[in-house]
C-alpha cells in the first residue's frame, strides 16, 4: 500500500498568520504521504521576507525538504516578481515529467502536471497534478485537454492518480471525467456519501479538491480540516491510501 495527496497551499499564505512555510511543512510531515500533489506553489518570488528565506530560496525546495527526493514542478503563472504552479513530491523515482499549459485566457494561467514515477511493484504510476480554472467554461475545456491527453499518452491498464483543485462546485469537471475516463474519486468510494467538502478551510462548503484514481483499490480516504490545518492554507487537504 501507498498514500497518495493533494493540497492547494495558497502560496504558503493564511488568512490570519500571512505567509506559514513551517506550518506547511509540519503539516506535510503529518500526512506523511509517499507522493503529494500540491497546487499554488510560489516557487520563486523577490517579495519574500527574509523569515521566508530561511527556509531556502526555493519554496519547492524548502517543501521537499529530506522527505521527498524527488520533486517535479510546472509554472503556469509567471509574473514580474516570480512565478507559481503544480508541483508534485515522491518517494518514488520520477522517470519523466511534463507541464501541459491549458490556460484558456491571459486572466488564468493554468497547467497539468504529469510526472511518470517508478513504484517497486506496480512499475510505472502516472500522476497528473491539475489546477482548473474559475470559469465554467475554461473548466470544461480544461478538463477535455486532461481527458484528450489521458487517452493518448497513458495506457488504459496503467495506474493512474489525479489530484488537483478543479473548482468544481457544479460537478461538470467530475461528471466528464469519471464518464470518460472511468477514474474513481477516493472520497466518494470510501465513504460511499458526498463528502470531500475542502474549501474554504475555516467551514468547507465546497469540494473544489479531487483525488481520483483508476486501476487502484482504494483503502481510505479523508479530507483534513481540524483546527491546525486552518492555519496553513485556505483549502484542506485529501489523502487516500492505495493498493
Amino acid at each position: 500500500m501507498f498514500k497518495v495527496a493533494t493540497y492547494n497551499i495558497h502560496k504558503g499564505q493564511t488568512l490570519f498568520k500571512g505567509c506559514n512555510l513551517s506550518g506547511l511543512k509540519q503539516g506535510l510531515n503529518e500526512l506523511n504521504a509517499d507522493i503529494i500533489c500540491l497546487q499554488e506553489v510560489q516557487e520563486t518570488s523577490r517579495r519574500r521576507s527574509a523569515s521566508i528565506d530561511a527556509h531556502g530560496a526555493s519554496q519547492l525546495l524548502a517543501l521537499q525538504s529530506n522527505r521527498y527526493p524527488y520533486a517535479a514542478y510546472g509554472a503556469n503563472a509567471v509574473y514580474h516578481h516570480g512565478h507559481h504552479g503544480n508541483a508534485i513530491l515522491s518517494r518514488y523515482p520520477i522517470q519523466k515529467w511534463q507541464n501541459i499549459d491549458v490556460s484558456d485566457h491571459r486572466l488564468e494561467q493554468r497547467g497539468i502536471l504529469h510526472a511518470i514515477l517508478q513504484h517497486p511493484r506496480l512499475g510505472d504510476v502516472h500522476v497528473l497534478c491539475a489546477h482548473f480554472g474559475l470559469f465554467k467554461v475554461s473548466r470544461v475545456r480544461q478538463a477535455v485537454a486532461l481527458i484528450e491527453h489521458v487517452k493518448q499518452h497513458i495506457p488504459a491498464d496503467a495506474p493512474l492518480i489525479i489530484g488537483g483543485d478543479f473548482n468544481d462546485w457544479n460537478l461538470h469537471v467530475h461528471q466528464a471525467l469519471t464518464h470518460q475516463l472511468h477514474v474513481i474519486d477516493s472520497i466518494d468510494h470510501a465513504h460511499k456519501k458526498h463528502l470531500g467538502r475542502t474549501f474554504p478551510v475555516h467551514l468547507p462548503w465546497f469540494k473544489l479538491d479531487r483525488l481520483y484514481t483508476r486501476n487502484l483499490n482504494v483503502v481510505a480516504a479523508h479530507v483534513h480540516a481540524s483546527p491546525e490545518w486552518r492555519q496553513r492554507s485556505d483549502h484542506a487537504p485529501i489523502s487516500a491510501t492505495f493498493k
